[in-house]
């Protein structure tokens, strides 16, 4: 079975892409549980997974931490059933639980949504050797935007334009080496353009137009997994054709200009305009330090949502950094 993998900033529409394409009728698309991200660079501390003890503990974490995620699966997979995954590896069981959720939609190819995939790029190369990779971008000051809007995403504009910066700035580094494995799509492009722009994503994965994919919100697991949390309420909405460009109403001149400066270089890689000329750096480690005092590390928004979301994130995070320290123990 194919395994394709998108490249996204949060907050950038990745779950639009990966739900415009799990609405294809070869792609499997499921929200992410992050599996990838979490496990790839621990796996030294698990030992030797041939070695029982080694390989249940390993199964153990995988299993629990599956069942932290967020969002809907129809899988429903046992501890037992991972434990017979052969060869004893992250990736034949991660292969193992897509694939298995993929035959329940009766789809042949899987879509993996991740964050941060160039942590793990080389992994993904080297053990998925088919995989083509979508990546996605959005217009920093508009990410950035969102992400100040989040609920559940701690940090405003600094926070934002800074993880923007690095996760295009360690993609590019990949881009430029394996562009014949990567399709740079821009989410401006993808929500006033539709039909070319999956056309071209389309063509580029060797499989056939459909126009239903603008459908997704239609889909029945779209609409369960747009009720788990308010960032994913667009699910069940048709694609926002005007969602761009509303950082013109909604930031002050000083965060347009403090992201323009901070992203300046890969905005200038992947050609978005300026609204206002650089900044000196002394008027940018200025701005810096004002925007920086007033950034919140979580949002009064925050105790607004569902008890359940936020015992579920509570859970989903307190295993990631367990399973995380092994990567200091190992």
């Amino acid at each position: 079975m194919n395994f394709d993998f998108l490249i996204s900033s949060e907050r950038s529409g990745s779950n639009l892409i990966t739900k415009l394409l799990d609405n294809h009728s070869n792609y499997c698309g499921p929200t992410p549980p992050h599996l990838l991200k979490t496990f790839s660079d621990v796996m030294d501390g698990y030992g030797n997974l041939n070695e029982e003890d080694n390989w249940v503990r390993f199964i153990d974490d995988f299993h629990e931490f599956f069942y932290c995620k967020i969002g809907v699966w129809a899988l429903n997979v046992s501890k037992e059933e991972l434990l017979n995954v052969s060869p004893r590896n992250l990736e034949e069981v991660f292969r193992h639980l897509y694939q298995e959720e993929a035959k329940i939609h009766n789809k042949t190819r899987v879509f993996v949504k991740e964050v941060k995939t160039y942590g793990f790029f080389n992994f993904i190369k080297e053990k998925f050797p088919e995989s083509k990779f979508i990546w996605l971008v959005r217009d920093p000051r508009d990410m950035a935007l969102s992400w100040t809007k989040s609920p559940v995403h701690r940090g405003d504009i600094v926070r934002a334009a800074e993880i923007w910066r690095n996760d295009q700035k360690e993609t590019i580094k990949f881009y430029e080496g394996n562009g014949s494995r990567i399709l740079l799509v821009k989410y401006e492009d993808l929500i006033t353009n539709q039909q070319y722009e999956l056309r071209r994503i389309c063509e580029f994965l060797a499989v056939d137009f459909e126009a239903t994919m603008v459908e997704y919100h239609k889909n029945k697991i779209s609409k369960e997994n747009a009720v788990q949390t308010d960032n994913w309420k667009n699910l069940q909405k048709k694609i926002i054709k005007n969602n761009s460009r509303k950082y013109l109403q909604s930031l002050s001149e000083e965060q347009i200009r403090f992201i323009e400066y901070t992203c300046h270089e890969e905005m200038k890689f992947l050609v978005y305009d300026f609204e206002y000329a650089l900044l000196q750096e002394y008027q940018y480690n200025q701005l810096y330090k004002d925007l920086k005092k007033m950034e919140r590390h979580e949002k009064p928004e925050y105790q607004n949502i569902d008890s359940s979301e936020k015992f579920k994130r509570a859970k989903w995070y307190k295993k990631f950094l367990q399973i995380k320290s092994l990567k200091q123990d190992g």
